[in-house]
């Protein structure tokens, strides 16, 4: 066998590289955390008084909240006011030792920040800026004020959520800001690999509305006709979420593969209900089971059968005949289970460690490569004295 050879122009070790966080909440931390993740160092200037996330819903380690922790460990703490245009001089020294910045600014605090982006990328040439904003940075939204909620109303996502004649709802998950994260980490890369190559840096912009767009292009086709639409997970105004199908202990998927309609049939038959296979209702058989607003309709005869049975036997019935089903697990359940416990979704930790919860892992699991164990959740500040003494008068 051939050895592998290496390729021209690899980028060097991501230890070798510092980051600098300037942002709140999800969208700007969620670039960070997998920057950290790689062995990089990231320094995260926070105001006085804190990242808002350090505040966001029960607490976790003293009284930082686990969003914080979540998105966080592995950085370092730095406090500054950016408000205050004496702390420029300082950020400006960070700046020139620096190889990438990571920038969220809600519009208010932007204007007061009054960074101006495009002179420190041309102050600061080895620079990849990734600067993030809400709803873009032209047109008539580009001073609105962004939020999960307001990004998610914005595209569409409200649209179908909740109950016909109801208030909007919200996913309940940060989708916008983990778009929006990963957009800007995918950027970020990108910007070092054409640094090294070109010997520039550059400013890229990243809107978290047209991230969260391009996660979900399906709402483009569906909103082009809205209410007739039967997408099987845009059940439009007139349907509510799917919250799977009940059993007498729990609720499961019930789904068969595109053109695996024999294995439908043989399924029915074995729970009497075989005299759907000639029904001219059930041609599109799929459509009552999986995919479209008529598994609402047509798909209740299915629902006596799946009450009189537990979520195992339910299950274990219709992968038995090729079908694709699985229990709808809580967290208690999703996090003992065997398979989650094999792809170690939480990180092993000292349990000595304090400062150093159980944290949700890296998704990646690489073959050789090797990413700098993770780190510990910084406190407010933490490390503002050190590195103001590191970066004082220094030139890059």
């Amino acid at each position: 066998m051939l050895a592998a050879q290496p390729i021209k122009g690899v980028l060097p070790s991501f230890e070798q590289f510092t980051f600098i966080e300037i942002a709140e909440g999800v969208a700007g931390p969620f670039c960070g955390l997998h920057l950290a993740d790689l062995g990089s160092r990231v320094i995260k200037i926070e105001p006085p008084e804190g990242d808002r996330a350090r505040e966001w819903g029960p607490p976790m380690i003293g009284d930082t909240a686990a969003v914080f922790c979540g998105l966080n460990r592995g950085k370092q703490s730095v406090c500054a006011d950016l408000r205050d245009p004496a702390s420029h001089a300082e950020l400006d020294r960070l700046l020139a030792r620096a190889d990438g910045v990571i920038y969220h600014a809600d519009p208010v605090d932007r204007a007061e920040h009054a960074l101006n982006w495009e002179a420190l990328a041309t102050r600061h040439p080895q620079l990849v800026i990734v600067d993030l904003n809400d709803m873009g940075d032209s047109g008539p939204f580009q001073h609105h004020a962004g939020s999960e909620l307001v990004v998610q109303a914005m595209s569409g996502f409200t649209r179908y959520v909740g109950q016909p004649g109801g208030n909007p709802c919200r996913v309940g998950y940060e989708v916008a800001g983990v778009g929006a994260g990963i957009h800007a980490h995918q950027a970020m890369l990108a910007g070092l690999w054409h640094r090294h190559q070109r010997g520039e840096g550059q400013l890229i912009r990243v809107s978290i509305l047209k991230a969260l767009m391009s996660l979900k292009t399906i709402l483009l086709a569906a909103q082009v006709e809205p209410d007739a639409w039967q997408g099987f997970h845009l059940h439009g105004p007139r349907w509510p979420p799917d919250i799977g199908w009940k059993t007498a202990d729990g609720q499961v998927t019930y789904d068969f593969r595109g053109g695996d309609r024999e294995g439908w049939v043989r399924f029915i038959e074995s729970i009497g209900l075989g005299h759907l296979a000639t029904d001219p209702d059930y041609a599109d058989w799929r459509s009552t089971i999986y995919i479209g607003d008529r598994r609402h309709t047509a798909g209740k005869v299915y629902e006596p059968w799946f009450a009189s049975v537990t979520a195992e036997e339910a299950s274990a019935r219709i992968n038995g005949f090729g079908g694709i089903s699985m229990k709808f697990n809580d967290y208690a359940e999703v996090l003992e289970h065997e398979q989650l416990q094999l792809l170690e979704v939480v990180a092993k930790r000292d349990e000595s460690d304090s400062q150093n919860p159980p944290q949700m892992n890296r998704a990646q699991k690489f073959s050789t490569a090797t990413a700098r164990p993770l780190g510990p959740v910084p406190r407010l500040g933490e490390h503002s004295d050190a590195v103001r003494d590191e970066f004082s008068g220094r030139q890059p």
